[in-house]
């Protein structure tokens, strides 16, 4: 049965990057089919990277081989690696930009990627993807196994991205998270999980105020429809995490919002100790 490849990087598309490493894997897989996810990524956004990957790959059937070069350190003494979790593969610079299958129930197996025969010679010292991964991804779509790519690495001596899990407080009755990104229509991406707000909110979305910037988002939308248009809105987006939007414009210009800006959310008149 033919492979799949995802392809996510931070080349965009303006030069010819993409294009020539999916004619060495066709060139090598002619039977693989390959998906782009994003050529969109912020240059040099490991974070952001791993967090598409993360929402993205298990709408995939099992065994796909996710490739992602997002990789500031190419060229370097960085390793490579392959990753075996929850049945899917995952190859790239070992940078963070898999470190959110590093955790018991997703992580099966790891391997540094050392096959040279498979590389591309000479190989460049600033365009791994071309030459070394996409070779490797094709020859796994071809058939090779996993352990051939070279030797195990254990779990704990992968790299995990940066990153910080938003602060519930209780006795403050908020919830402090961060933006971790941006989509292609402006929408700001949270690190604020939908069961966290939802336990938090306990079906009191109307109650709730979302401070991003300086500025006071009140409830949260059940979808776009329900709020008038050009109205700043919090809602919770296909990722399953908080989002801050705009309906039919764009949240991240009205806000000026960058990745790490801080998102606080609490209660409407909670009442705070002391």
């Amino acid at each position: 049965m033919p492979r799949i490849i995802t392809l996510t990087t931070d080349f965009g598309l303006e030069d010819e990057y993409v294009g020539v490493m999916k004619g060495v894997i066709l060139a090598r897989a002619p039977r693989a089919t390959i998906v782009d996810l994003s050529h969109g990524i912020a240059r040099h956004n490991v974070r952001q990277a791993a967090l598409l990957v993360k929402a993205a790959y298990a709408f995939f059937p099992a065994g796909t081989i996710h490739l992602a070069v997002v990789d500031p350190g190419v060229g370097s003494g960085r390793r490579l690696v392959l990753l075996k979790a929850d049945d899917h593969l995952f190859l790239g610079p070992d940078n963070g930009v898999f470190g959110e299958f590093l955790v018991p129930e997703l992580f099966q197996a790891a391997y540094e990627v050392c096959c040279r025969d498979h590389y591309l010679q000479p190989v460049s010292s600033t365009f791994h993807g071309r030459d070394i991964l996409a070779p490797v991804a094709a020859r796994l779509a071809a058939g090779m196994v996993p352990d051939e790519t070279g030797p195990a690495v254990p779990c704990q001596a992968l790299q995990k991205p940066a990153s910080a899990e938003p602060v519930h407080d209780p006795d403050q009755a908020t919830i402090t998270g961060e933006i971790t990104g941006r989509d292609h229509f402006g929408n700001l991406q949270t690190n604020i999980p939908a069961p966290l707000l939802a336990s938090f909110c306990n079906g009191r979305e109307a109650e709730i105020k979302i401070t991003v910037n300086g500025r006071v988002i009140h409830g949260i939308a059940a979808s776009y429809e329900a709020r008038k248009q050009g109205d700043l809105l919090a809602i919770v987006g296909s990722r399953g995490n908080l989002e801050i939007s705009v309906r039919e414009g764009s949240g991240a210009v009205r806000l000026g919002a960058r990745v790490g800006d801080a998102v606080n959310v609490e209660k409407k008149g909670a009442k705070k100790p002391g």
